[in-house]
């Protein structure tokens, strides 16, 4: 196309000349009209270019989620390294302190600076009754006898029951009370004085199991309206376990400690009955003797009455050395065959019962403690003859092995059904003596035929 004008020409018309310039004022107009409207690489660029615009901010929301979630597993590390931390150093302790409630103590102190906490207190649950243990109030450790807090009575603890509460604690949950909770719950009825003596605002209790059993629950107070993390609340069921473990030691220590004393009083009661009680029998066979012959012996009756004194000074003596000292020593119970002959000797003189005493093997001496239960044995079985079997032949033999010591007391008296509800604490006796140097006892009766004690003991084992 010409960028001049058409030139005027003679030979044209003038309609012919405005035809030729309007068509090529339609061209110009085709040509601006391109100029102006985008091709079609450009639409295309301008689509790349959006893409990627997505796409880098997908990338930057991605690098955005995955930085967030970086921070936060270095967070969890860093909570999970202090609440190991915090729980080794637990376990250190409750391997290291002998005073259970002492590590309990220092449990609660922990659990009060973590949580930053008022206060803290470890409830025992037994008979249905939550009550008071340890707690740790004003800084500082305090035993039941001691705490402030109204739950270490008995008497208050009874009066605390609260269904709702304990179905909670029975899921493993973590209960939280808040101070509206304190003044319209029944259950805080009578500690209501108290927190608002100290300002609390929040209680949250963190059951404590043993197997599936409620043992007890984990109390910390707050002076402010706390939530625990799910963090905070893993670390507290944690402390919780510990604080469990060491409460169920303490109660297998109680129960250990009244079977002990249970178990002093039972040998007491052995020891006074084989002293005095048979010295007492001794003393009346000899009476029954002298009263048999005092109208025409009264010469042998001074001499009965002579070893019936004798035997009282015995008896009170044995009784001394029963209150002063219950242990034996090497030498008084180390020669069991003399200490047996002299006793068989002494509880059958005057009497018509025809007796045998036989050693067999060669007599050594023996430890105190198998000496003294042997010989206590030996001496509740032979009176046990002369006051019940009415019999006419005792035989106490005692054997000496290398490794066993036997000792047999037989009669041939009236025997009994075994085992036999004499009503007395004789044969109870023999069982737990015998128990207490592995020994093995057997006793064979038979109505009419006798009966035959035996005990063999390992004179090595103890």
């Amino acid at each position: 196309m010409s960028n001049s004008h058409l030139e005027p020409d003679h030979h044209t018309t003038q309609e012919e000349r405005i035809a030729a310039l309007e068509a090529e004022n339609a061209a110009l107009r085709s040509q601006l009209t391109a100029l102006r409207s985008p091709d079609s690489s450009y639409e295309n660029l301008e689509s790349a270019y959006a893409a990627l615009q997505a796409e880098v901010l997908e990338y930057r929301q991605r690098e955005a989620f995955i930085y967030e979630q970086e921070q936060a597993a270095q967070k969890r590390v860093i909570e999970l390294s202090e609440a190991n931390k915090v729980l080794q150093a637990s376990l250190r302790k409750l391997a290291e302190e002998p005073e259970l409630e002492k590590f309990l103590g220092h449990l609660l102190t922990v659990c009060t600076k973590r949580f930053a906490a008022a206060e803290a207190g470890l409830w025992r649950y037994e008979e249905d009754v939550f009550r008071l243990f340890v707690s740790y109030e004003d800084e500082t450790i305090k035993l039941r006898s001691e705490a402030s807090h109204p739950g270490s009575s008995l008497e208050v603890a009874k009066k605390i029951r609260n269904q709702n509460i304990l179905a909670h604690l029975r899921k493993r949950e973590i209960v939280v009370d808040y101070e509206e909770d304190f003044e319209t719950q029944p259950a805080y009825e009578q500690y209501r004085d108290y927190f608002r003596q100290r300002q609390i605002k929040a209680a949250l209790k963190i059951p404590m199991f043993l197997d599936d059993q409620l043992r007890g629950i984990l109390v910390l107070r707050f002076a402010d309206r706390h939530r625990f993390t799910p963090e905070e609340a893993e670390l507290a069921h944690a402390l919780a376990n510990q604080a469990v473990l060491a409460l169920e030691l303490t109660r297998l220590a109680e129960e250990a400690q009244r079977a002990a004393i249970a178990q002093e009083r039972n040998r007491w009661a052995g020891e006074i009955h084989d002293t005095l009680a048979q010295a007492f029998t001794a003393i009346s066979i000899q009476l029954g003797v002298a009263k048999r012959i005092a109208q025409h012996s009264p010469d042998e009756v001074t001499q009965i009455l002579d070893r019936v004194m004798e035997l009282a000074n015995m008896a009170l003596s044995k009784a001394r050395q029963s209150v002063w000292a219950l242990h034996p020593t090497a030498e008084e119970f180390a020669d069991l065959a003399t200490k047996l002959s002299q006793y068989v000797e002494q509880m059958t003189q005057g009497t018509d019962i025809q007796f045998q005493m036989q050693i067999v093997g060669d007599p050594h001496p023996l430890s105190p403690l198998i000496g003294k239960n042997l010989l206590r044995i030996g001496q509740e079985a032979i009176t046990n003859v002369l006051k019940h079997a009415f019999a006419t032949e005792l035989q106490v033999k005692l054997t000496y092995e290398t490794q066993w010591v036997n000792l047999c007391v037989q009669d041939n008296g009236r025997g009994f059904l075994f085992p036999a509800d004499t009503g007395g604490f004789g044969l109870i006796s023999m069982s737990e003596r015998a128990d207490r140097i592995n020994g093995n006892l057997t006793i064979q009766s038979q109505l009419g035929q006798g009966t035959n004690i035996c005990i063999q003991v390992p004179v090595e084992s103890l």
